[in-house]
């Protein structure tokens, strides 16, 4: 059964019983949908994103473009201070240098090619101690700067996810955190806040420049499915779960009073203010104003451009 009811708004009543409505103004009048606010467990969180890698892991590197003529270790090899990594050719490395036009700031003073070239290295050595985790391939070109080889220092795996500036003052070491791989989608991962980094950084997020700071989170218990390089998305747990009321964004109007509903109460369709919170994809926490008992409106713009409506 349908029922035609009138739209109360901000200091206008329009009270009309039903009956009285003309059978040709209520087949007339469309029929307004309602729903009730949802309820769902929710922890405030901040996010960031980043990888797993080792605690000390350190990228050995060359200031020159080269070309390595051979690697010498292999994935779990333990290097020291001074071993050799890896034999570069000296005359494919020259040429790649004059093919890319540039030398870099070790050789900008170099008059002529013959003496950038006198400034490569026979060998790359480590400058630290640990086990390689990843190299680069023989014959392959490596530019100025990249990685030739990867060093564990530790065995020690964490996640370094980079943490909005406008978040950062949220955070703070010994927050638990809850953490998922996309190499896993179905899986989730727990680990705490063990560091925030001193300083922070600018990085690309799209097109957008914006500024980080890098937090280090820690897994709670060793896991196999946990490599070094997986990309991670972190939720740093700002407060314990609680359960709270949820709309739809289509349920919510605003002008310059505040946002606002209109839910079904004693026969009318009435005007209620109200405060939101936490947001998400498909809704908006509602903190004050709704509980999950009220019937309200799905369109509340259309509500309140009518004196009349219909609902089921």
């Amino acid at each position: 059964m349908k029922k035609v009811i009138a739209v109360l708004g901000i200091g206008t009543v329009l009270a009309v019983i039903a009956g009285a409505v003309p059978r040709a103004v209520e087949s007339a009048t469309p029929v307004s949908e309602t729903l009730r606010a949802s309820v769902r467990n929710y922890n405030e969180a901040v996010v960031g994103t980043g990888e797993l890698a080792y605690l000390g892991q350190h990228e050995i590197t060359s200031a020159l473009p080269l070309v390595l003529e051979k690697i010498l270790v292999r994935e779990g090899d333990i290097v020291e201070v001074g071993d050799t990594v890896a034999v570069i050719d000296r005359e494919s490395s020259a040429a790649l240098i004059e093919s890319l036009g540039q030398v870099t700031a070790l050789a900008i003073s170099a008059s002529n090619l013959s003496t950038a070239v006198a400034l490569l290295p026979e060998k790359i050595t480590s400058d630290c101690s640990g086990r390689v985790i990843s190299t680069a391939n023989s014959g392959q070109a490596v530019q100025s700067g990249y990685s030739i080889a990867t060093v564990a220092q530790t065995e020690e795996l964490a996640v370094t996810a980079a943490v909005s500036e406008l978040d950062i003052a949220k955070v703070a070491v010994g927050q638990n955190v809850i953490f998922y791989l996309a190499a896993y989608p179905g899986d989730v991962f727990f680990g705490k806040v063990s560091a925030i980094a001193q300083a922070a950084r600018n990085q690309y997020n799209g097109a957008v420049l914006e500024t980080v700071v890098d937090v280090t989170v820690t897994p709670d218990d060793p896991d196999g499915r946990l490599r070094s390089g997986l990309s991670a998305e972190v939720e740093i747990q700002l407060s314990a779960p609680r359960q709270i009321c949820v709309l739809p964004y289509s349920a919510i109007a605003q002008d310059g009073a505040g946002e606002y509903v209109y839910v079904y109460e004693d026969g009318k369709a009435v005007r209620r203010d109200i405060f939101t919170g936490a947001e998400f994809a498909d809704g908006t926490e509602i903190r004050k104003g709704v509980s999950t008992s009220d019937i309200v409106f799905k369109n509340p713009e259309e509500i309140a451009e009518r004196n009349y409506i219909r609902i089921s």
